[in-house]
Formats: C-alpha cells, structure tokens, sequence
C-alpha cells in the first residue's frame, strides 16, 4: 500500500512538473502569439502612422508642424470611413520606414511610397492612390544633353540619386553606365534638386510637382528632358503596410476601394495639383 501510494505521489508531481514546465515555455516570446496589425488596431481604435514628409504628398509646416497634404486628406478620411483614430506617431527618413514596420512602432506608411522590388521583399503594398510620371530634369541652359536617353547612358553623365531609394533603382535600371552622385536617404528631397542647379550632377528624375515647388523658391530654372506626354516612367503611389497581414490590408483595400467609388480620392488630388495632370488618376483605370 505505501509503495502503491509513493507511486501514485511520484507520478502526481511529475506530472505537475511537467505542466509547470509547459506552461513556462509557452509564456516564452517564441510561443507567445504576436499581436497583427490588424488586431491592435481593431484594439485600439487607432491606426499609427510613420510618414516621411514628401512636397504635396504629405506637407509638415516647418513653423507649426501641421500636416496636409493628399496623404493626410485621404488617410484621414480613410479612417473616418472606417470609424478609426489616426495618431502620426513618428516622422521618420526613407531608410527607416520598413525597419519602423517591423519593431511596430506604426502601422502604416502614412505618406508617397512608390513601388519597388526591394521593398516588396520587406514589406506589402495598398492599392495605388494615384501614379506619378517621372520625367528627367537637368538645369536649364545646359545645351549638352538631348533626349536621347541612350545619349545619357554614360560614364560622363552624373544622375543625383538617394542611397537606396528609387531615384538610385531608376538610375541603375535606365541607365546602369552613368555616374550616380548619391545623397543619404535623410536628404530632403530639395537636395537632390539642388544637385543638378549647382552643376554637381546633371540630371534628376522628379515628378512635376516637386520640381514646381523648387522653381517657385529659387530662381535657377529645370527643364524637362523627356517631353511631357512621354515621361521616363508612371509609379504607383501606395500606402506601405507590414507583410504577412492579409487581414490588414484588406481592410485599407476596401476602405480606399468605397473611396475610389465616390471618387473622393480625385476630389483630394484635385485640392493639392498645382499643374494639370501632374498626376494620374487611378480611378480612370478602375
């Protein structure tokens, strides 16, 4: 009876052992179950935004900090449709918006992001809001260049680029023989602009509009390269999300998609143009 007893007392606790122990491991961070997007902001009523002021796109007042723009327009009444909050949480640089989505320190790129294969690998991508043509600018009065693209595809040539951001994928893509004379991807995008008027580079790719902007503020002038009605390529504009979160994505999607319907998006882009088809509405494609 004893032996049958210390037997029965052995297995008990062994087996108390033996869930104690499981119970530690699974409270452990590699079977701890982390928490979606999708689900903190279901949570929280709350979507956090990072965002990387970029001209019209998504306009911060250097005096008040105010933001505007045809982002903050259309994320703003993106959540509104949605019965969510939006807190733009962080300002951040090019280079750190993915590592940003991975620690979770926002939901959502909240500003102008174009589509890359780089960042594919990282990260997922909203619809497109609106696409941009790029063009090629150089500094007006430099008779040397045409528009020739192969003419530009050389070692004489210098394109002003960002470290890592499209403008160095455009270059390597177009015209791989050229010199790429590359700010850090912390630069405003001015800078870049800048470049090319002090004679630094030759050429930059821009859309219209930011391009515009410099010309309003400075008095050295930019002419396009590629004529109007064939820029060097179109992007997409879309909102960078967090990948392995179908549920998060569907629900931005579907928001910009009842957007799209009452054609409230072209309504914000309109607002913010400053020429004529500077951008390409995605809702005539829809």
């Amino acid at each position: 009876m004893d032996r049958t007893f210390t037997l029965l007392v052995s297995a008990l606790l062994a087996a108390v052992i033996s869930w104690g122990v499981s119970i530690h491991f699974q409270k452990t961070p590699q079977f701890l179950k982390k928490e979606t997007a999708y689900e903190r902001v279901m949570r929280t009523g709350t979507i956090r935004c990072g965002y990387t002021p970029y001209s019209v796109g998504l306009i911060k007042d250097p005096n008040t900090g105010k933001l505007s723009g045809i982002y903050y327009d259309i994320i703003s009444r993106l959540a509104e449709n949605l019965m969510l909050k939006v807190d733009w949480v962080e300002e951040i640089g090019w280079a750190e918006q993915i590592e940003g989505l991975h620690t979770k320190r926002y939901d959502m790129i909240c500003s102008p992001v174009s589509v890359t294969a780089p960042r594919a690998r990282q990260a997922d991508f909203s619809l497109p809001l609106y696409d941009s043509p790029v063009h090629i600018w150089a500094k007006e009065g430099n008779t040397n260049l045409t528009s020739d693209l192969k003419a530009l595809d050389n070692s004489s040539i210098k394109i002003a680029t960002l470290d890592g951001e499209q403008t160095s994928v455009f270059a390597h893509q177009f015209f791989p023989h050229a010199q790429q004379v590359s700010l850090p991807q912390s630069s405003h995008f001015s800078d870049l602009i800048l470049q090319v008027t002090t004679g630094k580079a030759d050429i930059v790719f821009a859309e219209p509009t930011p391009i515009d902007e410099f010309m309003r503020h400075n008095r050295t002038r930019l002419k396009p390269i590629t004529p109007t009605d064939k820029p060097l390529l179109v992007v997409p504009n879309i909102i960078l999300l967090p990948s392995d979160d179908f549920a998060f994505k569907e629900l931005i999607d579907n928001g910009l998609r009842e957007m799209f319907n009452a054609r409230l998006i072209d309504q914000i882009i309109d607002r913010y143009e400053m020429r004529p088809n500077s951008y390409v509405r995605e809702t005539g494609r829809r």
